[in-house]
């Protein structure tokens, strides 16, 4: 008995070190400014190096801007190697759009993605994709929760492969 109340004591203090660890920023994140114009790294990465060398200055510049080199369907499209965050800042939609005027943000529920994004539409737009498509899954229909997939502030995945190992999809 008294091993079965260690073990249970140490799965206790394993969950608030990592409930406490989850919570501290990252080291080296970005501190996130909300009221951070399109285009300006600077506001969030202060002082880290996130372009390249020789990039164009980006402060003030919008998506628009940025498709000129960054082209979707080239080596160079920014989708899938930038967070979702960034595209979406990128295209004038700040933290408060999204999130609210909060002091600390939480996960944007599916109903706010579907404000703007139709996943009727997107599903139409990926009708051709195989093995299925993502916005049109065989256990969601066009339901599912945008956050499986798209994370707004970390590299999005691909929730699909986890049971279906051989489902490559693109995710942006």
């Amino acid at each position: 008995m008294p091993t079965i109340r260690i073990r249970q004591m140490l799965l206790i203090l394993a969950a608030l070190v990592l409930a406490v660890g989850l919570a501290l920023p990252a080291q080296g994140a970005p501190v996130r400014d909300p009221k951070a114009a399109p285009g300006d790294c600077a506001a969030c990465h202060k002082g880290e190096k996130v372009l390249p060398s020789g990039h164009p200055a980006t402060k003030g510049m919008k998506r628009q801007a940025c498709a000129q080199c960054h082209a979707g369907g080239t080596d160079r499209t920014l989708v899938g190697k930038v967070p979702a965050s960034h595209l979406h800042q990128l295209s004038g939609v700040g933290c408060v759009q999204c999130h609210g005027n909060v002091k600390k943000p939480t996960e944007v529920a599916h109903e706010k993605c579907m404000a703007c994004h139709d996943t009727t539409k997107l599903a139409e737009k990926t009708a051709s994709v195989k093995p299925k498509n993502p916005y049109n899954s065989p256990h969601y229909g066009k339901d599912a929760d945008c956050n499986l997939c798209h994370h707004q502030h970390a590299k999005s995945e691909n929730y699909c492969a986890q049971c279906h190992e051989k489902w490559e999809f693109k995710v942006p």
